[in-house]
């Protein structure tokens, strides 16, 4: 018998423990941006850039 493979399609995130690749993957880029900076250091300037995602 075959194991159904399952596609990411078919997958809830909404009720998953983990966000889906392409979620983690710009988390982790906003994450490097903020660089482990408090909220109130970062300049207003920057907001945009920072929480810009899916720079195709």
């Amino acid at each position: 018998m075959k194991d159904k493979k399952e596609f990411i399609s078919e997958i809830n995130y909404n009720k998953s423990a983990e966000p889906c690749p392409a979620c983690a993957t710009e988390c982790e880029k906003i994450n490097n941006r903020i660089n482990k900076r408090n909220l109130s250091e970062i300049k207003n300037e920057e907001v945009p850039h920072i929480l810009k995602v899916f720079d195709f």
